[in-house]
């Protein structure tokens, strides 16, 4: 199950950042409640995209959610390569982490 929170940030990413996909690293929960505490999401974006930094600074700012959560971005070709190393954090979101979008192609 997706925190309709978690998807409704990831939405807000997708349209604003335009990335290729959108993974659900992981979330916190209160143990007592199950309430969300925070989450974490990895983008993968163009490798035509012009400066990650900049990009993730402008998500940031510009999407409001009423959690905390952390981004990680990569780039298509850094992606595609650090995801089939099983030494590395992509290799890990890849096979665990949940698709919360992804872009279509035309």
């Amino acid at each position: 199950m997706v925190f309709p929170e978690i998807q409704a940030c990831a939405d807000e990413l997708a349209k604003l950042g335009k990335p290729l996909k959108i993974y659900l690293i992981s979330h916190k929960t209160n143990h007592a409640t199950g309430e969300l505490i925070s989450f974490k999401l990895a983008l993968i974006v163009r490798d035509d995209t012009k400066s990650i930094s900049e990009l993730e600074c402008f998500l940031y700012t510009a999407v409001d959610c009423a959690y905390p959560y952390d981004l990680v971005l990569y780039k298509q070709s850094e992606w595609e390569t650090l995801s089939s190393d099983p030494c590395t954090f992509a290799w890990s979101i890849r096979e665990t982490g949940g698709v919360l979008y992804e872009q279509r192609l035309p």
